[in-house]
Protein backbone atom coordinates (compact mmCIF):
# COMPACT_ATOMS: atom_id res chain seq x y z
CA UNK A 1 0.00 0.00 0.00
CA UNK A 2 1.40 3.11 -0.84
CA UNK A 3 2.28 5.49 2.31
CA UNK A 4 -0.07 9.12 1.37
CA UNK A 5 0.63 11.92 3.42
CA UNK A 6 -0.86 15.22 2.60
CA UNK A 7 0.97 18.62 2.96
CA UNK A 8 -1.58 22.06 3.22
CA UNK A 9 -0.86 25.42 3.81
CA UNK A 10 -3.90 26.50 6.01
CA UNK A 11 -4.54 29.75 7.42
CA UNK A 12 -5.72 31.33 10.98
CA UNK A 13 -9.05 31.01 9.78
CA UNK A 14 -8.57 27.09 8.26
CA UNK A 15 -8.26 28.80 4.73
CA UNK A 16 -6.62 26.90 1.77
CA UNK A 17 -5.93 30.55 0.00
CA UNK A 18 -6.25 34.22 0.29
CA UNK A 19 -9.71 34.70 -1.36
CA UNK A 20 -12.13 31.92 -3.94
CA UNK A 21 -9.82 33.10 -7.00
CA UNK A 22 -6.93 32.89 -5.10
CA UNK A 23 -3.39 30.92 -5.71
CA UNK A 24 -2.54 29.08 -2.76
CA UNK A 25 1.23 29.75 -3.62
CA UNK A 26 0.78 33.49 -2.21
CA UNK A 27 0.13 31.78 1.01
CA UNK A 28 4.37 30.83 0.13
CA UNK A 29 4.93 34.40 0.75
CA UNK A 30 4.25 34.62 4.67
CA UNK A 31 7.05 32.51 5.29
CA UNK A 32 11.12 32.29 4.19
CA UNK A 33 13.51 29.73 3.32
CA UNK A 34 13.89 27.76 5.75
CA UNK A 35 10.91 26.63 5.37
CA UNK A 36 10.79 26.19 1.88
CA UNK A 37 13.58 24.18 1.78
CA UNK A 38 12.11 21.68 4.27
CA UNK A 39 9.23 21.09 2.56
CA UNK A 40 10.86 20.68 -1.05
CA UNK A 41 13.12 18.10 0.71
CA UNK A 42 9.64 16.18 1.67
CA UNK A 43 9.10 16.22 -1.57
CA UNK A 44 12.08 15.08 -3.24
CA UNK A 45 11.64 12.22 -0.18
CA UNK A 46 8.40 11.09 -2.10
CA UNK A 47 8.04 8.81 -5.09
CA UNK A 48 5.13 10.64 -6.44
CA UNK A 49 3.58 13.99 -6.17
CA UNK A 50 -0.57 14.60 -6.57
CA UNK A 51 -2.70 17.59 -7.44
CA UNK A 52 -5.77 17.92 -8.88
CA UNK A 53 -7.41 19.88 -12.15
CA UNK A 54 -7.96 22.73 -9.80
CA UNK A 55 -4.81 23.63 -8.52
CA UNK A 56 -3.17 23.27 -11.87
CA UNK A 57 -5.65 25.89 -13.10
CA UNK A 58 -5.36 27.90 -10.22
CA UNK A 59 -1.51 27.68 -9.19
CA UNK A 60 0.10 26.44 -12.58
CA UNK A 61 2.46 24.93 -10.48
CA UNK A 62 5.70 22.82 -11.53
CA UNK A 63 5.66 19.98 -8.57
CA UNK A 64 9.93 19.89 -9.03
CA UNK A 65 12.54 20.12 -6.12
CA UNK A 66 14.15 23.48 -5.96
CA UNK A 67 15.18 24.63 -3.13
CA UNK A 68 16.35 21.22 -1.54
CA UNK A 69 18.65 18.35 -3.30
CA UNK A 70 16.95 15.31 -4.46
CA UNK A 71 14.84 13.83 -7.45
CA UNK A 72 11.99 15.04 -8.97
CA UNK A 73 8.84 12.62 -7.69
CA UNK A 74 6.74 11.52 -10.24
CA UNK A 75 3.98 14.19 -11.13
CA UNK A 76 0.21 12.35 -10.67
CA UNK A 77 -2.77 14.75 -12.18
CA UNK A 78 -6.04 13.21 -11.36
CA UNK A 79 -8.32 14.70 -13.95
CA UNK A 80 -11.52 12.89 -14.99
CA UNK A 81 -12.55 15.10 -17.88
CA UNK A 82 -8.92 15.01 -19.19
CA UNK A 83 -9.68 18.91 -19.30
CA UNK A 84 -6.46 21.10 -18.55
CA UNK A 85 -4.65 23.88 -19.43
CA UNK A 86 -2.28 22.50 -22.49
CA UNK A 87 -0.35 25.63 -21.71
CA UNK A 88 0.51 24.41 -17.43
CA UNK A 89 3.93 24.60 -17.22
CA UNK A 90 4.23 20.49 -15.76
CA UNK A 91 2.53 19.41 -19.25
CA UNK A 92 5.51 21.58 -20.98
CA UNK A 93 9.11 20.66 -19.07
CA UNK A 94 9.68 17.06 -20.09
CA UNK A 95 9.26 15.49 -16.89
CA UNK A 96 7.34 12.81 -15.79
CA UNK A 97 3.60 13.40 -15.60
CA UNK A 98 0.76 11.15 -15.36
CA UNK A 99 -2.74 12.24 -15.66
CA UNK A 100 -5.74 9.87 -14.48
CA UNK A 101 -8.89 10.33 -15.90
CA UNK A 102 -12.16 8.57 -16.33
CA UNK A 103 -13.88 6.99 -19.45
CA UNK A 104 -16.42 9.93 -19.07
CA UNK A 105 -12.89 11.68 -20.91
CA UNK A 106 -13.28 13.13 -24.36
CA UNK A 107 -10.71 11.67 -27.00
CA UNK A 108 -9.66 14.88 -28.11
CA UNK A 109 -8.85 16.16 -24.48
CA UNK A 110 -6.88 13.10 -23.64
CA UNK A 111 -4.91 12.66 -27.39
CA UNK A 112 -4.03 16.31 -26.51
CA UNK A 113 -2.49 15.95 -23.23
CA UNK A 114 -0.79 12.35 -24.11
CA UNK A 115 0.95 14.50 -27.36
CA UNK A 116 2.89 16.18 -24.38
CA UNK A 117 6.31 15.53 -23.58
CA UNK A 118 6.69 12.78 -21.37
CA UNK A 119 2.88 12.93 -20.20
CA UNK A 120 0.94 9.46 -19.93
CA UNK A 121 -2.83 9.75 -19.84
CA UNK A 122 -4.38 6.57 -17.89
CA UNK A 123 -7.65 5.48 -17.57
CA UNK A 124 -9.03 4.77 -14.24
CA UNK A 125 -12.73 5.06 -13.48
CA UNK A 126 -16.12 5.43 -14.72
CA UNK A 127 -17.75 8.90 -14.17
CA UNK A 128 -14.73 10.10 -11.77
CA UNK A 129 -11.09 8.96 -11.30
CA UNK A 130 -11.11 5.97 -8.85
CA UNK A 131 -8.58 7.19 -6.50
CA UNK A 132 -8.51 3.47 -5.09
CA UNK A 133 -7.56 1.79 -8.30
CA UNK A 134 -5.35 4.45 -9.18
CA UNK A 135 -2.77 3.84 -6.06
CA UNK A 136 -2.83 0.34 -6.92
CA UNK A 137 -1.90 0.88 -10.30
CA UNK A 138 0.81 2.96 -9.12
CA UNK A 139 1.61 0.51 -6.37
CA UNK A 140 2.23 -2.16 -9.34
CA UNK A 141 4.78 0.32 -10.97
CA UNK A 142 7.16 0.74 -7.54
CA UNK A 143 5.41 4.07 -5.97
CA UNK A 144 5.70 3.64 -2.38
CA UNK A 145 5.19 7.13 -1.04
CA UNK A 146 2.84 9.99 -2.42
CA UNK A 147 2.92 13.91 -0.94
CA UNK A 148 -0.34 15.55 -1.72
CA UNK A 149 -0.53 19.10 -2.24
CA UNK A 150 -3.85 19.25 -3.43
CA UNK A 151 -7.03 21.50 -2.40
CA UNK A 152 -9.98 20.88 -0.96
CA UNK A 153 -12.29 18.31 -3.11
CA UNK A 154 -9.16 16.30 -3.87
CA UNK A 155 -8.36 16.24 -0.06
CA UNK A 156 -11.87 15.52 0.63
CA UNK A 157 -11.72 12.17 -1.70
CA UNK A 158 -8.71 10.55 -0.38
CA UNK A 159 -10.26 10.62 3.14
CA UNK A 160 -13.36 9.74 2.22
CA UNK A 161 -11.87 6.18 1.05
CA UNK A 162 -9.48 6.25 3.69
CA UNK A 163 -6.11 6.50 1.77
CA UNK A 164 -4.68 9.45 3.85
CA UNK A 165 -1.38 7.75 6.26
CA UNK A 166 -0.26 11.15 7.44
CA UNK A 167 -1.56 14.29 7.38
CA UNK A 168 0.96 17.90 7.78
CA UNK A 169 -0.38 21.28 7.87
CA UNK A 170 1.41 24.68 7.90
CA UNK A 171 -0.42 26.57 9.89
CA UNK A 172 0.45 30.45 8.14
CA UNK A 173 -0.23 33.04 10.20
CA UNK A 174 -2.97 35.18 8.84
CA UNK A 175 -7.03 36.06 9.15
CA UNK A 176 -7.99 35.43 5.28
CA UNK A 177 -10.99 37.46 6.44
CA UNK A 178 -12.93 35.82 3.34
CA UNK A 179 -16.36 33.17 3.23
CA UNK A 180 -15.49 32.29 -0.08
CA UNK A 181 -11.79 30.95 0.10
CA UNK A 182 -11.76 27.24 0.23
CA UNK A 183 -11.51 25.30 3.31
CA UNK A 184 -9.14 22.44 4.32
CA UNK A 185 -12.10 20.03 2.89
CA UNK A 186 -15.14 20.27 0.58
CA UNK A 187 -16.97 17.47 -0.62
CA UNK A 188 -17.31 16.98 -4.98
CA UNK A 189 -21.19 16.48 -4.21
CA UNK A 190 -23.72 17.54 -1.36
CA UNK A 191 -23.58 15.32 1.56
CA UNK A 192 -20.60 14.00 0.68
CA UNK A 193 -19.68 13.37 4.37
CA UNK A 194 -17.73 10.52 5.44
CA UNK A 195 -17.26 9.16 9.01
CA UNK A 196 -15.80 10.45 11.81
CA UNK A 197 -11.74 9.71 12.05
CA UNK A 198 -9.57 10.26 14.96
CA UNK A 199 -5.77 11.67 14.48
CA UNK A 200 -3.18 12.14 17.02
CA UNK A 201 -0.47 14.50 16.59
CA UNK A 202 3.10 13.13 16.73
CA UNK A 203 5.51 16.10 16.23
CA UNK A 204 4.81 20.03 15.81
CA UNK A 205 7.51 22.75 15.79
CA UNK A 206 8.16 26.20 13.86
CA UNK A 207 9.95 27.35 11.09
CA UNK A 208 9.95 31.12 10.01
CA UNK A 209 7.32 31.64 12.42
CA UNK A 210 4.97 29.15 11.28
CA UNK A 211 3.91 26.49 13.38
CA UNK A 212 4.33 23.04 11.17
CA UNK A 213 2.06 20.41 12.64
CA UNK A 214 2.46 16.77 11.88
CA UNK A 215 -0.63 13.67 12.73
CA UNK A 216 -0.87 10.39 11.87
CA UNK A 217 -4.32 8.31 12.54
CA UNK A 218 -5.19 6.55 16.07
CA UNK A 219 -6.17 3.43 13.99
CA UNK A 220 -3.44 1.99 11.47
CA UNK A 221 -4.92 1.66 7.80
CA UNK A 222 -4.57 -1.83 6.95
Amino acid sequence: MIEITTLSELTIDGKLSLGSKASSKDLFDFYGDDLRTWFHAHRASNDAIMVGSGTVVSDDPELTVRHAPGPNPLRVIPSSSARLPLDAKLLNDGLPTLVAVSRMAEYVDMAALAAKPNVEVLSCGERCVDLVALMDILEGRGVRSMIVEGGSRLLHRLHQVGLVNRIIIKHIPVITGSMEAPSYMCPNEPGGKFDLSRWRLVDCFSKDGVAVTIYEPRTVRA
